[in-house]
């Protein structure tokens, strides 16, 4: 039995944007910021990660793990590692992986995706068995600023690598989904995001399209900010699976509302609104039209 394909988009779209929470490296049941949790497992996303025998990079190579080995976190340690402005602690793990006998030691927090997401190996999946995994490899404090990394991978192989720079820092959240769209030479769609769940706190969608020539690419990038009772200015988009959409174009919406107190309410006092439609051409997105 074939399944349509516009179905299958959706409820893949569904099935993997669920996965994230189960390999998130910062978000607790209860909503809180905590790190590497004991119990929690993770991937490498770096090729070759040196797992130790102490917490150091003085220390002894127990072995080198590919990019996509799953691990358990056995305990999170005192040390800490700064690299390019990032600081993150040791952490003890046990390797669950085949071949490497559940050998234990310690890697730096540095190699481990904050978000992962493995499609799963099942006859209707698009890109079976592949891993798309994100972390930060550089801070700026001064400009708020994080350089992410979204890495595919496939057998402990790199396929693909982007690199971006965005708003945030190393206490925000990592939103991360896949979906699979209707889209000229796009083999699937990352949605990556790190936001911190508060007024006054900036976020951004970035949008990636991984390409039939394995071509990593940032496309589009959307913002939103708000402040209890005084504003809000969100940016959104659709994409072509969603309900609405429109093939090979994303649609983006903006709002930008500003409020003024009045008695025990707010009232809205100006808006902005504004669609902007983009058309993918099977190489760049181009923007084609804009209402305001």
């Amino acid at each position: 039995m074939k399944i349509p394909f516009f179905f299958w988009a959706l409820l893949s779209f569904q099935m993997l944007a669920a996965q994230d929470a189960d390999y998130n490296a910062w978000m607790r049941s209860d909503g809180t910021l905590e790190g590497f949790v004991v119990g929690n497992q993770h991937f490498t996303y770096v090729s070759d990660a040196n797992l130790r025998d102490k917490p150091s990079t003085q220390s002894n190579v127990v072995t080198t793990l590919p990019i996509g080995t799953k691990v358990e976190i056995l305990e999170r340690n005192d040390a800490t590692y700064s690299l390019s402005g990032v600081t993150l602690p040791w952490v003890k793990v046990r390797v669950l992986m085949a071949g490497k006998n559940r050998q234990e030691g310690y890697l730096w927090g540095g190699f481990l995706a904050l978000a992962s997401i493995q499609t799963p190996i099942e006859e209707y999946t698009p890109n079976a068995g592949v891993q798309y995994l994100t972390g930060v490899s550089a801070y700026d404090e001064a400009k708020h600023e994080i350089t992410v990394q979204v890495r595919i991978a496939l057998n402990g192989k790199e396929l693909s690598k982007c690199t971006f720079k965005t708003g945030g820092d190393l206490s925000y959240y990592p939103e991360f989904e896949v979906s699979f769209e209707p889209l000229n030479k796009v083999k699937a769609v990352l949605m990556v995001n790190y936001y911190y769940p508060a007024c006054g706190y900036a976020s951004g969608d970035n949008l990636l399209f991984w390409q039939q020539n394995n071509q990593l690419t940032k496309v589009l990038e959307t913002s939103s900010i708000s402040e209890a009772g005084q504003f809000y200015s969100t940016e959104t988009y659709l994409l072509p699976s969603q309900r609405g959409g429109i093939g090979d174009h994303i649609l983006v919406s903006k709002d930008m509302s500003e409020f003024i107190e009045k008695g025990d309410d707010y009232e809205r006092s100006k808006q902005n609104i504004a669609l902007i439609l983009y058309k993918w051409t099977g190489d760049k997105l181009l923007k084609v039209k804009e209402l305001k």
